[in-house]
């Protein structure tokens, strides 16, 4: 028999010397040791159980009892000492959580502490006073919610029915543990708390958010330097941005041991948040001492969100958890996909806090490389850059399109249909506006400009050039203003972060001004040029505005337009709806125009094999994106005659508003 039924049988000799033959226990008791070690006991008389019967029952209890031995219920008692020296437990403490742990993890303690709380002869104090060879006042003493056994994090009051007979319970986590056979408190930590996986990714990853990356870094190397309590950091931002790579990133960095807590339960479950709770406390206690280890705890709105967020669910004490944040022994990562769920009590106890954003520019375009090298999914590395300046999705997604992209061998358009999913799916099923996609790359010598566009990029891109620039680029579609944005943000070295008016417009009062608010934050964070097409429905005239929010709108742009510190670009087709209060927030406005005569045969060669026809010279109104235009059309129907392509280009001048049209039809 194991040492779990030898203390069950303890405990019944204690019963069986404490009553007599006519006591509910003694009708009970028979039964309890048959369950734990189906030897036969003598048969109890129907009428007046005699106290011969139950002196022979007594007997056969005193000589099982000594003979067990050994089992899960020694490995569990040793790991329930080793975690009570630890936290620094009385001995009677100590047997109280084996005391727990047996009932959950062994049925025959728990059929007799059951049934002999059934009979209402015994409770659950004097079981664990005898169990523990203890006093009952010092037993119902240690029981209580600020005794040193509940305040460590090893038990949690039982908040389940009235009538659940055990007080305590134990986490999933833990009973894992003290099943385990280890040789060292070390060993049962690294069991209970488990070291994250090392990153993949690298600190030069996150060079997009700056200053933050280094206060962070600063912070916490000096806290653990100083065993400074109350550390507490908040990272936050969509799902998919990096916020547990980061802070497996920062622990290497600092040369400290991350440790998660509270992801999952013995069966990889999702524990209760009492649970996560419970071991985060536990986590605190047990590596407080140390001066090289983090905790990280995921889904923070988890534990801190609002009462609303919990739909009536009783949330504990404020006083409780403020307490928590200022005292915890041990830096504490925190990380949650929005800070809208988090009572703003709380958000005010982080010490520090930082917004994640998806990588951009050549962060991006290094971590596809790596991932490609990782998986294996068959991308040309010269297509490796195109792809990550197209996708800028999370690596966290782009790793999981390598790999289904691996698994179909569909190579680098699998990728791009899986990111493609991805981000419809995250924005409810409607596909994102098609990125740009220009036929040619840029050409000075197809741009109209009132400005030397030359003079300009060479300007900025000199050494010690300024970076507090703005640009209001205005003209007919298709004369190129986006493109020339692009490619100034190329020359002088800089990601680009482009905004279309209908990414950043909502349909709720006030999400659009928030919109606005995160677009330029994310191109301050990522060092990038802020690009934003159609300005004019973000900064329309204030004079012709019905309704508040219209001018909050507009206000809210001009705001961080007048204190964005890096380079961003407005372009519009009307000018003439912008706000007049505009003027004085560009650095420069340049008017882009259509193709000059001399440009048209320009223009031509650069889109069409055979020699421009005469006529070609005659059009007005083209610009560069109505020869792309046309040379799609071409492409599509097969077509290479010159005279077919100079009738499409002429087409294309007619439709412009303000151009003469001729009458009748035509082909």
């Amino acid at each position: 028999m194991s040492h779990e039924q030898r203390l069950a049988l303890e405990l019944i000799a204690r019963m069986a010397t404490r009553f007599g033959p006519k006591s509910r226990i003694a009708k009970e008791l028979p039964g309890w040791l048959e369950y734990l070690t189906e030897v036969d006991c003598p048969e109890r008389p129907h009428t007046r159980p005699s106290q011969v019967w139950w002196q022979k029952v007594r007997d056969l209890v005193s000589r099982l009892a000594p003979t067990a031995g050994g089992g899960e219920g020694e490995i569990v008692q040793r790991n329930a000492t080793l975690l009570g020296d630890h936290l620094g437990l009385s001995p009677v403490e100590r047997s109280m959580l084996a005391f727990v742990a047996f009932y959950k993890i062994f049925d025959g303690f728990e059929h007799v502490v059951d049934g002999a709380v059934e009979t209402k002869e015994v409770t659950i104090p004097l079981l664990l006073s005898w169990f523990c060879q203890a006093p009952e006042p010092e037993i119902r003493a240690a029981m209580r919610t600020n005794g040193r056994l509940v305040r460590s994090g090893l038990v949690q009051r039982n908040r389940g029915r009235r009538h659940d007979r055990m007080p305590f319970v134990l986490s999933e986590r833990l009973t894992f543990a003290l099943l385990a056979e280890v040789d060292s408190i070390a060993e049962l930590i690294a069991l209970l708390f488990p070291v994250a996986p090392a990153p993949d990714a690298e600190w030069q990853d996150f060079e997009g958010l700056g200053r933050d990356a280094d206060l962070l870094r600063g912070l916490l190397s000096r806290a653990l330097a100083d065993r400074e309590a109350g550390i507490n950091v908040l990272l936050f931002g969509p799902p998919g941005t990096g916020k547990t790579e980061f802070a497996k990133v920062l622990a290497a960095e600092i040369g400290a041991v991350l440790r998660a807590v509270g992801e999952t339960d013995d069966e990889g479950g999702e524990p209760s948040r009492h649970e996560r709770l419970a071991e985060l406390s536990v986590a605190s206690r047990m590596l407080g001492q140390r001066s090289d280890t983090l905790l990280l705890f995921d889904e923070m709105e988890d534990l801190f969100g609002t009462r609303g967020s919990f739909f009536g669910r009783e949330m504990p004490s404020k006083v409780h958890f403020n307490r928590m944040l200022e005292t915890n022994p041990i830096p504490v990562i925190w990380t949650t996909n929005s800070v809208d769920a988090c009572d703003p009590a709380f958000l005010r106890r982080m010490s520090y806090s930082v917004l994640m954003r998806p990588p951009s520019g050549r962060v991006r375009s290094r971590i596809w490389q790596r991932l490609e090298a990782r998986h294996a999914a068959g991308i040309p590395e010269t297509i490796l850059p195109a792809l990550a300046e197209r996708h800028d999705q999370a690596p966290a997604l782009v790793s999981d399109a390598m790999r289904v992209a691996r698994l179909c061998g569909g190579g680098h358009a699998v990728v791009s249909q899986m990111l493609d999913a991805a981000t419809r799916l995250a924005k409810g099923g409607v596909d994102s506006p098609p990125r740009h996609h220009a036929e040619i790359s840029w050409r000075q010598d197809l741009a109209r400009a009132d400005s030397d566009l030359a003079r300009l990029e060479a300007r900025l891109a000199a050494p010690g050039a300024t970076r507090r620039v703005s640009f209001c680029l205005e003209g007919p579609a298709g004369t190129g203003k986006s493109a020339w944005a692009r490619h100034l943000a190329g020359v002088i070295g800089m990601p680009v972060i482009e905004k279309r008016a209908s990414d950043l417009l909502s349909k709720w009062v006030g999400e659009s001004e928030q919109n606005i608010a995160r677009a330029f934050s994310e191109a301050r964070a990522g060092h990038a040029m802020l690009i934003l097409d159609e300005a004019d429905s973000l900064l329309a005239d204030r004079r012709g505005a019905e309704r508040s929010w219209e001018v909050s709108q507009v206000n809210e742009m001009l705001t961080w337009m007048e204190s964005h510190p890096l380079p961003f670009v407005c372009t519009t087709n009307f000018a003439e709806k912008l706000d007049p209060a505009t003027q004085r927030r560009f650095t420069f406005r340049i008017r882009f125009d259509f193709l000059s005569a001399d440009q048209l045969p320009l223009a031509w060669t650069a889109h069409f094999p055979c020699p421009p026809p005469p006529g070609l010279s005659a059009l007005e109104r083209l610009a560069p994106g109505d020869f792309s235009n046309v040379a799609r059309r071409m492409r599509a129907l097969g077509e290479a005659d010159p005279r077919e392509i100079l009738r499409e280009l002429t087409r294309e001048a007619a439709s412009k508003l303000g151009a003469g049209r001729p009458i009748g039809f035509g082909r």
